[in-house]
């Protein structure tokens, strides 16, 4: 082991000095922890709602640009009615 008075400063603490500390550190940490707990779930639970909608949009928005080729597509005649009804369909069913 590290004989005690090796070093200055705080850091010169025999062992139960160090105990002591750490037991302190706790006595802060988890108080601390158990009031700021509430506010760190509500910050998740809004970053996880904000990544939700964040998805949804760029699915929509996916979508409709997905229906606006398909438009082009089946006004250029190179898609028939059915086959755009049925590409529309599947595009709407995945949103």
């Amino acid at each position: 082991g590290v004989r005690k008075g090796l070093i200055s400063g705080l850091g010169n603490m025999g062992p139960w000095g160090w105990f002591f500390c750490c037991l302190f550190l706790w006595y802060i940490a988890i108080p601390f922890y158990l009031i700021k707990r509430g506010e760190l779930k509500m910050k998740a639970q809004e970053a996880d709602r904000s990544s939700a909608k964040n998805e949804k949009l760029q699915k929509q928005s996916n979508s409709i640009e997905r229906l606006e080729k398909l438009a082009d597509l089946k006004n250029r005649g190179i898609l028939s009615e059915e086959e755009f009804e049925k590409k529309k369909r599947e595009t709407l069913q995945t949103v």
